[in-house]
């Protein structure tokens, strides 16, 4: 399938636009997607100095700043943590939002498709490794506990908000693409 092909339907089957709630402590996260060999989705892994989710494996982004949109929030976080510039990343729609439950933020999540390979630079200060998984390793290692999903790759478990975002994404593209993901 062309590449070409493949961002169309995508974008057919995520949502145009999503706006922050208001009253709510809103962030953006963005899911980046690549296309190497197969497709990738990229993770950061939080750094364990962090005040709060440290050491967490996460998307990029974070908490809304003044009257900002969720993708101005997803520009200026993905390039305060990784140096993506915005003209880098294909944004080809929004999953529905999801919350965390432990500190009570909206979050609203972007998918983009960005080049494979990006020469990342992570800020020290709040990205410990930066993580890209083959999307088929993420639908061999999916398990469910008490909590709900989460997934495993490598010694790396990916739980939470993060792993609510990532099933829905991951539901979205199976239902797009069933023969490619069997």
């Amino acid at each position: 399938m062309e590449v070409e092909t493949f961002i169309n339907i995508i974008k057919k089957a995520l949502e145009r636009e999503r706006k922050y709630p208001a009253g709510r402590r809103n962030a953006a996260v963005l899911v980046p997607l690549s296309i190497g060999r197969e497709l990738y989705i990229t993770f950061i892994e939080r750094s364990k100095n962090l005040q709060f989710h440290r050491g967490e494996i996460a998307f990029p982004g974070g908490i809304r700043e003044n009257d900002e949109t969720p993708l101005e929030t997803v520009f200026r976080e993905v390039w305060e943590e990784l140096h993506i510039r915005k003209e880098d990343i294909n944004i080809l729609g929004f999953l529905p939002p999801t919350e965390t439950l432990t500190t009570n933020i909206h979050i609203v999540p972007v998918v983009g498709l960005i080049p494979f390979n990006y020469p990342f630079k992570p800020n020290s200060s709040e990205i410990e490794k930066i993580l890209q998984i083959p999307v088929k390793e993420l639908y061999k290692n999916v398990h469910e506990n008490f909590y709900g999903k989460y997934y495993l790759y490598k010694g790396y478990k990916i739980w939470g908000a993060t792993a609510r975002i990532l099933t829905s994404f991951l539901k979205k593209l199976k239902a797009c693409f069933t023969d490619f993901f069997r």
